[in-house]
């Protein structure tokens, strides 16, 4: 299907996206832990920076992670049964647990996040308050392609479930 090769290279894109604020976030926490401990001078934004880049580099890898089934599981009574069954199993917690909590994100961030944009809010956390809208906007991104890719693997364990495999 069309649809589902989509939503396969958005997860990827998205994670391509992610890739780099590790290298970032790496530069940033050696910068600062020379600056403190070499020179004893600790900067004031890189607790903010460094919170911000790490969070959006795990958000941006959930749907990726997601389609390469890659998350932590525990199969040890899963992989008991048929595939099918197996299959009816995954589909089951797709729905109920996995889209639900992205609808959940999804729909009351957006309210969120706009409200965020509309005041300009800043973090609350140190004294430099850096801008935090941005961090909520990825929020509502990273659920909203980690729902579609949920939908994804939904769509191609029904298709086990009636015995297509393709």
């Amino acid at each position: 299907m069309e649809a589902l090769r989509f939503i396969d290279k958005l997860s990827g894109w998205l994670a391509l996206i992610g890739v780099p604020l590790s290298l970032i976030l790496a530069i940033v926490v050696v910068y600062d832990v020379i600056m403190r401990y070499l020179f004893n001078a600790s900067t004031f934004w890189a607790y903010d920076i460094s919170w911000m880049l790490y969070s959006a580099n795990f958000l941006l890898g959930f749907a990726y992670v997601l389609r390469e089934r890659a998350h932590i599981r525990v199969d040890v009574i899963l992989n008991l049964f048929k595939p099918r069954v197996k299959a009816g199993i995954e589909a089951f917690f797709l729905l109920t647990t996995l889209l639900v909590f992205c609808a959940a994100v999804v729909g009351l961030g957006i309210g969120f996040s706009f409200e965020s944009w509309k005041i300009r809010e800043g973090s609350m956390l140190t004294m430099w308050a850096p801008p935090v809208y941005p961090i909520k906007t990825i929020i509502v991104i990273a659920f909203l392609v980690f729902g579609l890719q949920g939908i994804g693997e939904f769509i191609r364990t029904l298709k086990i479930i009636i015995g297509k495999r393709g």
